[in-house]
């Protein structure tokens, strides 16, 4: 948990132009968002399930591994996919999101390192 919690500190990346499971009634800039598979990813907005099953988060084809469901917000790890930018919508039901995008790294970068009691790195 130390672990999660470290990772979701450093890669908070906060979404506040997603409004999930509500139709785009104008046109809006589209929020971008970067980083890399594997990140932890926090989702913000209202109409989320609480049951972590009934969300589903969706970069470009591949579906996000749903690691906690709340009312308000989702948290994610990103899948693995190609470099690229893909289109990240929520659905919780028939309800679909406005989509954000999400702008995949080429390659991973370490974001910290950890030297534990007898020389153990994390």
């Amino acid at each position: 948990m130390k672990h999660l919690r470290m990772f979701v500190v450093s890669l908070l990346l906060m979404i506040t132009a997603m409004t999930a499971c509500t139709p785009n009634q104008e046109k809006k800039e589209t929020a971008t968002v970067a980083g890399n598979a594997g990140n932890f990813l926090i989702i913000r907005g209202h109409g989320f399930s609480q049951d972590k099953a009934s969300n589903k988060v969706i970069f470009g084809e591949v579906s996000a591994q749903v690691l906690h469901a709340d009312a308000d917000y989702l948290l994610v790890q990103v899948p693995e996919q190609k470099a690229d930018t893909v289109q990240v919508v929520v659905a919780v039901g028939d309800n679909i999101s406005n989509a954000m995008l999400f702008e995949y790294h080429p390659t991973r970068k370490l974001v910290a390192a950890v030297q534990g009691p007898g020389n153990d790195a994390y």
